[in-house]
């Protein structure tokens, strides 16, 4: 039984307009690879799935639906990866795959250990309620910040004086130069 907390997080990320940021913020820590899908999750590259990043690659290989502990074997204590392509490589496909094959080559796949989340907003790597609160919080006050500039450029002043406002806002303020008189 999860608890009301994770509950919530999962719901904000799926139904709510920063579902992006806090999802960005959860990643695989991969062990045996015995929870993560290989192409589908973003457990490399978070920003992406490898299906998103390399789709030529994934539409030619025969293993699309495996895990990550499916896709190899540990062979003399190290672990090496097993792909089974449909039909050889063309030319124009070998550069990409040696991309794809560098990237996944620094991976290290273990033994024992289940794959498990992660909260990379904080340092432990453990979700916390303030950690998920300072990440939505940031989020807002960029959009805000972002929706006023759009007020200040429509609004009828002197260039000058929208200038100014522009940089005070951005913190943006040539201070080095100015003496202050008391």
């Amino acid at each position: 039984m999860q608890s009301i907390w994770w509950r919530d997080l999962k719901r904000a990320i799926q139904h709510s307009p920063y579902g992006i940021s806090l999802q960005q913020q959860l990643k695989w820590k991969v062990e045996a690879g015995d929870k993560v899908k290989f192409w589908e999750d973003r457990w490399i590259c978070n920003e992406q799935s490898l299906a998103e990043k390399y789709p030529r690659l994934y539409l030619i290989l025969s293993q699309q639906q495996q895990l990550i502990g499916q896709m190899g074997e540990h062979v003399n204590s190290t672990w090496e990866w097993r792909f089974i392509w449909r039909r050889p490589l063309f030319d124009s496909e070998i550069d990409l795959a040696i991309t794809f094959l560098s990237e996944v080559e620094g991976q290290s796949i273990h033994l024992h250990g289940a794959d498990s989340w992660e909260w990379a907003a904080d340092q432990s790597g453990i979700y916390s309620t303030q950690s998920a609160y300072e990440v939505l919080w940031e989020e807002a006050a960029v959009e805000s910040i972002e929706e006023c500039f759009e007020v200040l450029w429509k609004i009828r002043i002197p260039s000058k004086v929208a200038v100014f406002a522009w940089r005070l806002l951005r913190d943006r303020l040539p201070l080095d130069k100015c003496r202050f008189w008391i």
